[in-house]
């Protein structure tokens, strides 16, 4: 386990997670209210694409975990208040994973692996009632970037990943990294960035890994001992040997086919292999 410190960076981040998107500049029409109802369809899709990640995520995690003393569900709840998604929606998903509640809609999730120019590989997860559509509107996406299907999940670890606060200033990385050890942790990093409206003010994270099958007790073993979960789920993270640099030469593209892949409504999320892609995605989500 290795102490590795961020130094936040806005101009690096090229790709960010779900709600943190980086959206080239577009002109919609002519006038600013076209452009003012562009923006306003956009947002309005956002959210509503939020509101339904939120929820699949929720009943997971209810489907893995349970309702009763689960922190991951607590944390889980406490973003869906924060994003304003409608209380019908969560309990539904909430039943979903509990067992209460079966729709008949036959929505399955599906995963597509893509290989792109330099060796870039992009893992997308999605949820669909229609793979034929979705399959077809994720190729056309990534088409931008030249990339086709091509196995790469082998360059992947699927691994439960935990963001969480410190209890205090005065905790130091070799108390939490203790406490890590303790509750089945294999990597724990502080990530730290600076604060972009208070000049010298640092704010201060710590990133733990495990196994995904284990992510519940992790997230729970922290909470009862006094930590604040900010962020947690299961993710693919790509193996050291298998990163590659960015892709400088093919950049327009890549950025089009993330972009179009965050419009999706069926995608869930995606993974790349570039170097350092992933910690800029976490930068992103802590600030």
């Amino acid at each position: 386990m290795i102490k590795t410190l961020f130094a936040r960076n806005p101009s690096r981040i090229r790709n960010t997670n779900l709600g943190f998107s980086y959206t080239p500049l577009r002109f919609a029409g002519h006038s600013k209210w076209a452009n003012i109802r562009h923006d306003k369809a956009k947002n309005d899709s956002k959210k509503s694409k939020e509101a339904t990640l939120i929820s699949i995520r929720i009943e997971s995690c209810v489907r893995t975990g349970g309702k009763e003393g689960n922190s991951r569900l607590e944390q889980l709840l406490e973003k869906a208040k924060s994003l304003n998604v409608q209380k019908s929606l969560i309990e539904r998903a909430i039943k979903r994973g509990s067992g209460e509640l079966t729709d008949a809609s036959q929505q399955q999730e599906v995963q597509y692996e893509f290989m792109g120019p330099g060796g870039v590989a992009v893992m997308v997860n999605a949820l669909t009632d229609n793979k034929a559509r979705t399959v077809s509107l994720v190729k056309n996406a990534m088409a931008y970037f030249q990339a086709s299907l091509s196995s790469c999940a082998f360059m992947f670890d699927k691994k439960g990943e935990i963001i969480f606060l410190p209890k205090d200033d005065k905790e130091t990385f070799d108390d939490v990294f203790e406490v890590a050890l303790d509750i089945g942790a294999e990597d724990v990093e502080e990530v730290e960035f600076d604060d972009e409206f208070i000049p010298d003010k640092k704010h201060k994270f710590y990133r733990l890994l495990c196994e995904a099958n284990d992510i519940n007790q992790v997230a729970n073993d922290l909470t009862s001992k006094g930590y604040k979960l900010h962020e947690s789920a299961v993710r693919y993270i790509a193996n050291t040997d298998s990163q590659v640099a960015y892709p400088e030469e093919s950049s327009k593209g890549y950025l089009r086919a993330i972009d179009n892949l965050d419009q999706l409504a069926d995608v869930t999320d995606y993974y790349t292999n570039i170097e350092g892609e992933h910690e800029e995605r976490i930068m992103s989500s802590v600030n």
